[in-house]
């Protein structure tokens, strides 16, 4: 839940946060997304992601 409020909280979506954080705790190594901002905010923080 932490990492979805701290998408929120850097303007982005709750879920794309919680997302990501599940994806990569179950051994994804980057996130994909058609969603530029999410793409650009997980990247600032630091997680590999990548736009479609």
């Amino acid at each position: 839940m932490e990492a979805g409020l701290l998408v929120l909280d850097a303007g982005g979506d709750f879920a794309d946060g919680v997302i990501a954080y599940e994806g990569n705790w179950l051994g994804g190594e980057t996130f994909v997304s058609f969603d530029k901002k999410a793409v650009t905010l997980l990247s600032v923080q630091g997680q590999s992601a990548r736009l479609l």
